[in-house]
């Protein structure tokens, strides 16, 4: 067999990197066209605009109570849902313009939706809850969606402002809870529901039937909210017609700046490095983990000004991050990642008035109650979560496993590669241990070093794991062929995986930033007491002013039924289907239901 040179190996090392190089430009390159081509995610053009609708299940809480929102991220022209953002971004913004709370949201195909708990640390006064997404706001025209509410708590002693007053309010201007009762705003009769009694009792079944009132089936995305209604002043949202029709009246485009790169496949995470000793700081790699038993792991470049970004997935959703530079000198940099994107509040205008009047000690204290009721027991009867989809390591169709149990134990890493796994063979270097993953028919170490991972944290010195002990290792994969993951290449893979996945919270290098993410809001399932023949749950209250929270509803047939259970809680109660048809259509629907 001929052997290659130490010149053709440098040779063809030179070549690889090369053409792995120009396969990173062209990819980077093709960015656009990529995006093009997949769903239509294409990056969007100057033309190309998007807006938000979003609702919320009414507009005052009391602390204590949960906002509940659904997201429409559309297209103004048409109202369609828009391709262009996969994430949306929620506000909580005070009456002095603050912003007190700021939440990512995913969407799909434009959907999404989640909730915000109101703690006991706001005080009585008018809020907004905002909506945007990046590319919103490279237009200062485009049209970002407020809604105004009000917070209430009543455990704070109230002090009169602008916004609040405390007089008794003129009976014949009274502002109700209730909007719309019974209609179909904006509708045009194209979906109604029914009810399958005209009166209900204390924790009996509803069976509440959708139907779509034309020919064709009225596929879209759709909420139903079910609650209370008292005599607390709301302020009235607008309807999804009333906002098709506003936004369609407003529409303004104007010329992108492009401050803000669209997240148009998943969640960026942008930053940029800079270096301590002057040193170049363009095209470096960069890593991000999630370390975990199903883990992320991303390898990015940065450009000419020492910029980078991450596409992170919907899931996993871990939210503790470690990045690092991959560098023979990683301590002569710094990262830094970019804050949330800046929403200038300067021009909200908070006019609507919060007017508690003494008529309303009563309601107020009863909802109190009730929310204080329903918290005391949210362990029984707590909401869960979507479970994540599995996510199975990058390699994991191409590797070779040691499960270190069905082998003899030994307790260093340097016993397990003599007696156990035969790939794998090191070496000392200046006082450096270098793992490196054998072929027989391969010479692997001109491809450079393997790449490393414990837990999905990358290892840039392998010898930190020669003193680990490995009774603390699950398993072990390994990779014997040349191998690309990002920009880089390398000389194989080996995964160490450890038994409680939790090598990186001890695992301390100066160069290593550890750090908690913002990561969009898991999606959840909220619960839905039953009642039924032999149910458990007798002996609990149940104080629910919302009856039911139903914010992903598609309406896929003619007719689709709901069902669900009153409370312990008696009165009218508002019901309202609200959303868009696929063609963009809004829908608006409200009616009332009794309890006795």
């Amino acid at each position: 067999m001929k052997h290659l040179s130490i010149h053709n190996k440098t040779n063809i090392l030179d070549r690889i990197k090369q053409l792995t190089l120009l396969i990173s430009l062209l990819i980077q390159g093709t960015f656009v066209f990529a995006q093009n081509s997949q769903n239509k995610n294409a990056v969007p053009s100057i033309s190309d605009q998007e807006t938000i609708f979003l609702h919320s299940n009414t507009t005052t809480f009391l602390t204590g109570e949960t906002l509940f929102f659904k997201l429409y991220c559309l297209n103004p022209l048409n109202n369609k849902t828009s391709p262009i953002s996969k994430i949306a971004y929620v506000e909580l913004i005070d009456s002095e313009k603050k912003s007190l709370q700021k939440n990512k949201i995913y969407l799909d195909n434009g959907i999404g939706n989640g909730e915000y708990f109101i703690p006991t640390t706001l005080k009585t006064g008018n809020y907004k809850v905002i909506a945007y997404t990046k590319w919103m706001l490279n237009n200062v025209n485009s049209q970002k969606h407020e809604i105004d509410i009000f917070i209430i708590n009543p455990f704070q002693t109230q002090e009169p402002n602008d916004n609040i007053t405390f007089d008794i309010p003129d009976p014949t201007k009274k502002t109700t809870a209730i909007q719309n009762i019974n209609s179909n705003s904006g509708n045009d009769k194209r979906i109604d529901f029914e009810f399958d009694k005209e009166s209900y009792y204390t924790r009996d079944k509803v069976n509440l039937k959708l139907k779509t009132l034309t020919e064709a089936t009225e596929k879209g995305n759709y909420s139903v909210s079910i609650r209370k209604i008292d005599q607390i002043p709301t302020i009235k949202q607008l309807t999804a017609s009333e906002f098709a029709k506003k936004s369609a009246e407003s529409y303004v485009n104007t010329p992108n700046t492009f401050n803000y790169i669209p997240e148009i496949r998943s969640e960026l995470i942008t930053g940029s490095i800079t270096s301590n000793t002057n040193r170049d700081v363009s095209n470096k790699s960069i890593a991000l983990s999630l370390p975990g038993k199903e883990y992320v792991l991303k390898i990015v470049r940065t450009n000419a000004q020492g910029k980078f970004a991450f596409l992170l997935d919907q899931f996993p959703n871990f939210p503790n991050a470690i990045l690092q530079v991959l560098d023979d000198k990683q301590n002569d940099f710094v990262i830094n990642l970019d804050a949330f994107p800046k929403f200038d509040t300067s021009s909200l205008q908070f006019t609507s008035k919060l007017n508690l009047s003494p008529d309303l000690k009563k309601d107020i204290e009863e909802r109190s109650t009730a929310s204080q009721i329903q918290n005391a027991y949210y362990q029984i009867k707590k909401d869960s979560l979507v479970t994540e989809a599995v996510m199975n390591p990058f390699f994991s169709t191409v590797e070779k496993t040691y499960v270190l149990d069905d082998y003899t134990r030994f307790p260093t890493l340097k016993e397990n590669i003599v007696e156990v796994i035969i790939e794998l063979y090191y070496r000392r270097n200046n006082g450096k241990y270098q793992l490196h993953v054998r072929n027989l028919q391969k010479d692997l170490e001109i491809y450079g070093p393997p790449l490393v991972l414990v837990d999905g944290l990358l290892i840039q010195d392998p010898s930190d794991l020669f003193d680990y002990n490995m009774a603390n290792v699950n398993k072990v994969s390994l990779i014997t062929e040349p191998y690309v993951y990002g920009p880089n290449l390398y000389g194989g893979l080996v995964s160490f995986e450890t038994k409680d996945n939790e090598f990186s919270v001890n695992y301390a290098k100066k160069y290593l930033k550890t750090m908690e993410i913002q990561r969009p809001n898991p999606e959840k399932i909220y619960n839905n007491p039953d009642y039924s023949a032999g149910h458990k749950l007798q002996r609990i209250p149940d104080y629910r002013y919302q009856l039911l929270w139903k914010p992903n509803i598609k309406l896929e047939t003619k007719e689709d039924n709901l069902s669900f259970y009153t409370s312990d809680i008696k009165g009218d109660f508002e019901v309202v289907l609200e959303g868009f048809t696929e063609s963009g259509q809004p829908i608006y629907v409200s009616k009332s239901i009794t309890v006795k």
